[in-house]
């Protein structure tokens, strides 16, 4: 009897393995898939140097591994230093449409905040001060949305602290696609749209104005 137990004891704590296997696969896939999508997008917007039958053939892959095959450097979207950052689309606290790929041309900082969190309010002042004494770079904040209690605490948030600088309402799946974790979580992106670093926590000004001094 004690046999039969562990036996099955066993096959339980296997077939929970199992499950927690294939549910971490289909999530891979799915934020591989989505990013596969945004760089067809910006394959056909951009003027990507590829032959016919390679542009052809990414866009009938339709996924981030058709991309590595066909090794075509100018597609090698990411998070890591040296990729190239993602394309997005949010609005506002406006309500008016913003693309990220619009600001390329200029260097970009991007921090991801919400209104309850500590760090975030010792960071925004900073990013402001950065924001009014330099106008070459581009200071967005994405505000992510489903972590705050409320949407009108986000506007009085920003009106309160004075922020001029751009912010943007961050929906999940944006915020999934750039895996954030910990807020603040920012990115040093230069002029071409490739990401220079990854930065979790509070950032200070004299921080911004010494990266930014080595980004194009």
């Amino acid at each position: 009897m004690m046999k039969k137990v562990i036996w099955l004891v066993l096959g339980l704590v296997l077939a929970f393995v199992l499950y927690d296997f294939v549910t971490g696969l289909n999530q891979e896939a799915e934020v591989r898939n989505q990013a596969g999508l945004q760089v067809q997008e910006q394959l056909m917007e951009e003027d990507v140097d590829l032959t016919d039958e390679e542009r052809e053939a990414l866009l009938e892959a339709g996924n981030s591994d058709a991309i590595d095959k066909a090794q075509v450097s100018d597609a090698d979207y990411g998070l890591r230093a040296g990729n190239r950052a993602y394309d997005f689309q949010l609005e506002d606290m406006d309500g008016n449409t913003v693309r990220f790929s619009d600001f390329r041309g200029r260097p970009v900082f991007l921090n991801f905040w919400a209104s309850w969190c500590p760090s975030c309010r010792a960071t925004l002042p900073n990013m402001q001060g950065f924001h009014e004494d330099n106008e070459d770079v581009v200071v967005i904040g994405v505000n992510v949305v489903s972590s705050e209690s409320s949407p009108d605490n986000v506007l009085a948030y920003v009106e309160e602290l004075g922020l001029t600088f751009l912010n943007l309402k961050g929906v999940d799946e944006m915020t999934s696609l750039y895996r954030i974790e910990s807020l603040p979580t920012s990115y040093f992106i230069g002029s071409d749209g490739t990401v220079y670093e990854r930065v979790v926590g509070p950032v200070t000004q004299d921080i911004l104005e010494a990266r930014f001094d080595l980004i194009n």
